[in-house]
């Protein structure tokens, strides 16, 4: 018997079209702004009695990357799904601005038959004719991102050596913003008390715990983390002094650091009005740096060294962490990391941390820093420590430092 496939029909014949909608700022004219965008191409569509409006997407940030624009993500999916057949967009650089990005989801979209037409270029993406003007015009498209991204990181390199900084939100706990300066406020207390108790030997997991319990939290409701403390405790700004400039400037396409290219930071001293006093500040180095050596000098074990000695530490006690093996059930060995006051407590007084597999830990460390894969290498690179307490994994990135 012969079998004959017939190709699925849709009940709907027209042609399913979405459009895509986007401003780089909030500065763009009234003539490039959502609304007017949306408004335009919901009429355009109308005079077309074949086509069907499905859907308008649209994102108001700005950026080369397309996993930050939800609204775009979303199109792709529902596109990749047969809901749309033809996207209407204002212009390749609203697209993306990224050569190689706006050439891999044109590509996916037309693996199922989805044309994307840009109205700026008179562009289609099923027009082979098209093909070499469309890559021409995506990466032009990502040069004049690079040109404005270039010009902005001068005119913040030109500001840094002026002594001038942007305040921003203005995240810094224990500070408000007036006239442009910082100002102590009603937490201040918070943090003074962070630095006390820490150069009074309390270790950061403890400290945590205590302000939670006093109220103390984040702008999100949440406690201040591990590694939230532990980039207080050597945050200049709470001293009256501000370090501008602190990390290299990042890359336009990864939006990483970028080691490659050179900076020079800016120490501004008595900036404004101090948390911290000399002394106290004083202290509280001091301590960081005894345990510094401390955990250098515990990082070598048997004459051989582990590249997550002198960087794994006990979110509970401070104290670092070893690696031993264990065996498991039906006598499986396996790699772990306990606390070192665990590892050598006796008789129940030692650290009660948890004992965490070293694939478990590589794979945490790995997904909080946006790796594929745990790399040994960017590890070492871009990783300063990792706190292990007993619900959460902190990792702390790495940062420039004033010589």
């Amino acid at each position: 018997m012969k079998i004959t496939r017939l190709p699925a029909k849709r009940e709907n014949k027209k042609t399913r079209v979405a459009v895509y909608c986007r401003v780089s700022t909030e500065k763009d004219t009234q003539e490039d702004s959502l609304e007017t965008q949306k408004e335009a191409y919901i009429s355009f569509i109308g005079h077309y009695p074949e086509w069907e409006l499905v859907g308008v997407y649209f994102d108001s940030i700005s950026g080369l990357s397309a996993e930050k624009r939800p609204q775009f993500m979303q199109m792709i999916r529902d596109a990749l799904l047969g809901k749309i057949d033809r996207i209407l967009c204002k212009s390749v650089a609203r697209f993306s601005r990224n050569a190689a990005e706006c050439q891999k989801y044109t590509d996916m979209l037309m693996m199922k038959n989805v044309a994307v037409e840009f109205e700026e270029q008179n562009l289609r993406t099923d027009d082979p004719t098209c093909s070499f003007v469309f890559s021409l015009m995506s990466a032009i498209a990502e040069n004049e991102s690079r040109s404005i991204s270039e010009n902005v990181k001068w005119g913040q390199r030109e500001r840094v050596k002026r002594g001038e900084y942007n305040l921003g939100n203005n995240r810094i706990l224990g500070y408000d913003t007036v006239d442009g300066k910082l100002v102590p406020n009603e937490d201040a207390w918070s943090v003074r008390e962070i630095f006390q108790k820490y150069a009074d030997g309390e270790t950061v997991g403890k400290i945590s715990r205590e302000l939670a319990k006093k109220g103390v939290l984040t702008r999100n409701g949440t406690p201040l983390s591990i590694g939230g403390i532990r980039y207080m405790l050597t945050n200049e700004t709470y001293r009256g002094d501000k370090l501008l400039q602190k990390t290299h400037p990042k890359d336009l396409i990864t939006k990483r650091p970028d080691p490659n290219v050179p900076f020079e930071s800016n120490y501004l001293v008595d900036d404004h009005v101090p948390i911290v006093d000399d002394a106290l500040w004083d202290a509280v180095q001091k301590r960081i740096k005894a345990n510094a050596e401390s955990f250098e000098a515990s990082g070598n074990l048997n004459g051989k060294r582990h590249f997550l000695y002198g960087k794994l530490y006990c979110a509970d006690c401070g104290s670092p962490m070893l690696r031993r093996t264990v065996t498991g059930y039906k006598g499986v060995k396996f790699k772990a990391w306990n606390c070192k006051d665990r590892q050598q407590g006796t008789a129940g007084n030692g650290c009660k941390m948890r004992i965490i597999k070293e694939e478990a830990l590589l794979e945490e460390i790995a997904g909080q820093m946006g790796w594929d894969e745990f790399d040994e290498e960017r590890f070492l690179e871009e990783v300063e420590r990792v706190d292990v307490g007993t619900d959460e994994i902190t990792v702390t990135r790495k940062m420039a430092l004033a010589g």
